[in-house]
């Protein structure tokens, strides 16, 4: 049992740090020009479909990535100490259902400008964990959970003017936001059903 607990709390730990660290070693290649083509979702088109997997690790310059790293570590965090038995499936299902949806919805960019978007960056995962621990919290009915919940609330409440398009800045990917909030909902009312 005290094995157990500790290897609980080396993943709640390790985990959210590797993926951060990955997103991080992506981000320094990148910056060498070794990646010189859009890795990220481009909705309805064939070579959009590599950004369902890929499209988190990437990010378009330092502000993007630092705005994306502290959530992540913290919400990836939380999630592995409070849902530790469902953390991996949660990651895994908001990341690759994040940007399937993004893909399947049409590219608004596209009709306005004529020219493809290529959406790129952690956020719409974030949006996913953060949407998760909300409902899970409020879906659970149990304390804990839902002074989990209150507390994400109070800290990043504000990301729901991300899935905006008109509070959103040009160059943001509010359908990734939009989808990943969407997908991180469904989550929380499916496991917590269960």
């Amino acid at each position: 049992m005290k094995k157990r607990k500790q290897q609980i709390e080396k993943t709640t730990v390790v985990v959210p740090l590797l993926m951060v660290g990955l997103m991080w070693f992506i981000f320094l290649i990148q910056k060498t020009g070794l990646f010189n083509q859009c890795y990220g979702v481009i909705p309805w088109k064939m070579e959009g479909l590599r950004g369902i997997v890929l499209s988190p690790l990437f990010h378009g310059n330092l502000e993007h990535i630092m705005s994306n790293s502290i959530p992540m570590l913290i919400l990836s965090f939380v999630l592995f100490l409070f849902y530790n038995k469902q953390a991996y499936f949660v990651i895994i299902s908001s990341w690759i259902l994040t940007g399937l949806a993004t893909w399947l919805l049409p590219d608004f960019s596209y009709f306005q400008s004529g020219i493809y978007s290529c959406h790129i960056g952690a956020s719409g995962v974030i949006y996913a964990l953060a949407f998760f621990l909300f409902f899970s919290g409020v879906f659970s009915k149990k304390l804990l959970l839902l002074v989990v919940s209150i507390v994400v609330f109070l800290v990043y409440g504000s990301i729901v003017y991300g899935i905006l398009p008109s509070q959103v800045d040009q160059g943001v990917s509010w359908q990734g936001h939009l989808m990943g909030a969407i997908v991180g909902s469904v989550i929380a009312y499916k496991l917590n059903k269960r």
